[in-house]
């Protein structure tokens, strides 16, 4: 039996309606998906705190190595350096963190008292969110994530 649901405009789809999609075989695009979706969760999340995804990794980050370099949150993240400064710019700006210079090149990150508080309550969120699709695996969870990492090298 075929099941109805409004698509948005004036018209009804069935489940028979549906359209038969190679794309659901395949491993990026299936991964691409949940991507998606846990990051719009996560973005809706943070939108109280006005922080971007970006900017609450940093400050989990910095928060689990006080006194590290920029230069390796930036590494570690995958965000170049022109975007970073920005980045590390607006959460200064905003009390969060703090630098100070290590060598003639190189800052150090620290969190402040602020940023320490609203790191804890925003990763608790975060564990939170991520929990909710965590418990939707049926898989091994530890090889599923151990393949993730393989697939990201």
């Amino acid at each position: 039996m075929a099941t109805k649901r409004t698509n948005g405009e004036d018209d009804t789809v069935t489940t028979a309606d549906r359209l038969a999609s190679p794309l659901d075989e395949l491993l990026g695009y299936r991964l691409r998906r949940a991507s998606m979706a846990m990051i719009g969760d996560l973005v809706a999340t943070l939108r109280p705190f006005g922080l971007s995804v970006g900017e609450v990794s940093l400050l989990i980050l910095v928060g689990a190595n006080p006194g590290c370099r920029q230069s390796d949150v930036g590494r570690a993240l995958e965000i170049k350096r022109a975007n970073l400064t920005p980045l590390v710019g607006r959460l200064k700006t905003r009390g969060l963190v703090i630098d100070a210079p290590i060598d003639g090149r190189s800052l150090s990150l620290t969190l402040t008292d602020a940023g320490r508080a609203l790191r804890d309550d925003i990763l608790d969120r975060v564990i939170a969110s991520d929990r909710k699709y965590r418990k939707r695996l049926t898989l091994d969870e530890r090889a599923l994530l151990a393949a993730l990492e393989t697939l990201a090298r």
